[in-house]
């Protein structure tokens, strides 16, 4: 994370040189700090002010101007008795102020009004350095993701929209050539559209949320290890890699942001047909194709039966029909990639059942846009009727990544 440190002895050695330790002069140089916090943290920085300010109000008057800013405002109290910070007096200050060269000294002739409700009080006397500053990263990252949460859906998901064209445009082209497939670890065929794709993908996503931790397939498959947090993006740069080199046209480009296991914001780009569906939980689901936007929802099973959608390139069709005991069928639906998920948030199909491994990063996307459309993706333990009577929703960050058995369906 980009941070920076306005440290109260270096500010009155600068911006603050002109300022003394009277009520008024305090009052302008907790004043002035915040205006400089401000400022620093519009360029995107975390801004550590260490700053004796002993006065409420001051306090709260760099709360008013910080937040003003629409910068969030985190109060730390560093707390020690008074014998201690005059036993450690690593300057002198407290040696010269009760010998009476300094007036107005915090706790010697001048007082200390502690924070009431601070975000965070630590006591440097009966914890290490360490164990102060992992509790001042906790709460950071937590008012990191609080933040993030909030991030304007709509102009996010604009900007997925024309990441996920950039990566798209590169997967185009490697398709119009003679390329060579290769085999990841799994035995899963990888090409040099998945890299380069996944290389614009996470090189923009580092310029749009620089914070966020990016867990993405083929930088995992060689090997990388991402500890997520509570929020993150999951990135498949070539779902359908299969279908890419049977040239069928059915694979896509998926992104999605991931809070607290929820696919919150999700992007899925079908570079074949210039087709996006994306869904978010603030603005819903919604195709963009031949340059027309259009909202999209899951329908209710028709009387007649449900369009099961399953995939081109695996399947168990025995055990599908299995799972599949008691609900009427009315079509069956081989389609590649997650854009079976999408064709169900569109209202095109109903059920897709899949069984055997699959991976966050190939469910996430679609995941997001079916759920802004209405609809569900849900453990499949049992039967495909137990799952619609009362399922689980499926969670991401699990250990390993890889997903159990799922069933996407309407609402």
């Amino acid at each position: 994370m980009p941070v920076v440190t306005l440290d109260g002895d270096e500010l009155r050695a600068g911006p603050c040189r002109d300022l003394g330790f009277t009520p008024r002069d305090r009052a302008e140089n907790v004043r002035r700090a915040a205006v400089l916090a401000s400022e620093q943290s519009q360029s995107g920085q975390i801004v550590l002010v260490a700053l004796i300010s002993p006065m409420r109000v001051d306090r709260d008057r760099a709360r008013q101007i910080i937040e003003a800013s629409g910068a969030a405002f985190v109060e730390v109290f560093v707390d020690a008795p008074l014998s201690v910070a005059e036993a450690r007096d690593p300057k002198g200050l407290y040696k010269r102020a009760r010998r009476g060269e300094l007036s107005h000294f915090t706790g010697v002739d001048a007082p200390y009004e502690a924070p009431v409700t601070p975000a965070l009080a630590i006591r440097t006397d009966t914890e290490s350095p360490e164990q102060s500053a992992s509790r001042v990263m906790e709460i950071l990252l937590a008012s990191t993701e609080a933040g993030a949460k909030t991030m304007n859906q709509t102009q996010l998901l604009e900007d997925l929209i024309e990441v996920a064209r950039r990566a798209g445009d590169v997967i185009m082209d490697i398709y119009a050539t003679d390329f060579a497939v290769e085999e990841k670890r799994d035995d899963s065929p990888v090409t040099a559209a998945d890299e380069r794709a996944e290389a614009v993908i996470t090189a923009a996503l580092r310029q749009i949320t620089p914070d966020t931790p990016i867990v993405a397939e083929e930088a995992m498959a060689a090997g990388k290890q991402v500890s997520p947090g509570r929020q993150f993006w999951l990135v498949d740069p070539l779902d359908g890699t299969k279908e890419f080199v049977s040239r069928n046209g059915e694979f896509t480009v998926n992104i999605a942001l991931i809070s607290d296991g929820v696919p919150v914001l999700g992007v899925v780009y079908a570079p074949v047909t210039d087709t996006v569906f994306a869904g978010s939980e603030k603005d819903g689901a919604y195709i963009v194709d031949a340059g027309a936007k259009r909202t999209i929802s899951v329908r209710d099973i028709p009387d007649a039966g449900a369009v099961v959608l399953t995939s081109r390139s695996h399947g168990d069709y025995e055990v599908l029909h299995e799972r599949l005991e008691g609900q009427t069928i009315a079509d069956w639906r081989l389609v590649g990639s997650s854009l079976k998920i999408c064709l169900i948030a569109a209202g095109e199909g109903d059920l897709y059942p899949r069984l055997g491994r699959t991976m966050e990063w190939d469910t996430a996307a679609g995941h997001a846009v079916l759920r802004a459309a209405g609809g569900r993706l849900m453990v499949l333990d049992g039967s495909v009727a137990d799952a619609l009577r009362g399922g689980r929703e499926l969670s991401y960050g699990k250990s390993g990544f890889e997903n159990p058995n799922f069933l996407a369906c309407g609402a």
